[in-house]
């Protein structure tokens, strides 16, 4: 009974991620690698990572890949990891500055460049890779876009 109600709700996150989910084509998902790792969603207001990964987009979480890697990256080939940081998590660019970590957004992102945060204060989940980006149409999440960087 509680199942259908949260499903006849379009307010509701149960909602809202099965909606997301019915567009990832059924034939891609029997191509990941469940053993790999859990599955990550983009939420819906996240856009640090917009618009290479915008709101809806379906990752992959590789938890072995914790340690955050420095080097010389393109925008398409740095990682992407799943910082938990004062209970929320955060999908983004990672670097580490001394007791700090930077939490990074893209460039073309309306939020905060970047946040220094204490490295002991926060959990690495893992590194991230796409499996299902969605298409930016104008009424879609994928396609919003805040005019502006916005503060978190």
């Amino acid at each position: 009974m509680q199942l259908t109600t949260l499903l006849r709700d379009s307010a509701s996150a149960t909602h809202q991620l099965l909606a997301a989910w019915g567009d990832v084509p059924l034939l891609l998902m029997q191509e990941v690698d469940w053993s790999r790792g859990p599955l990550v969603i983009i939420g819906a207001d996240d856009l640090m990572m917009w618009p290479l990964l915008p709101p809806g987009t379906l990752l992959q979480l590789d938890p072995g890949k914790r340690t955050i890697v420095d080097g010389a990256w393109s925008e398409f080939e740095r990682p992407v990891y799943l910082i938990e940081y004062n209970g929320r998590f955060q999908c983004c660019h990672a670097q580490r500055h001394g007791d700090s970590l930077r939490l990074i957004s893209h460039a073309e992102s309306p939020r905060q460049a970047i946040t220094s945060v204490p490295f002991k204060q926060v959990r690495v989940r893992g590194q991230l890779t796409p499996i299902f980006r969605p298409l930016a149409t104008r009424d879609s999440a994928a396609g919003r876009q805040t005019r502006g960087r916005v503060d978190y």
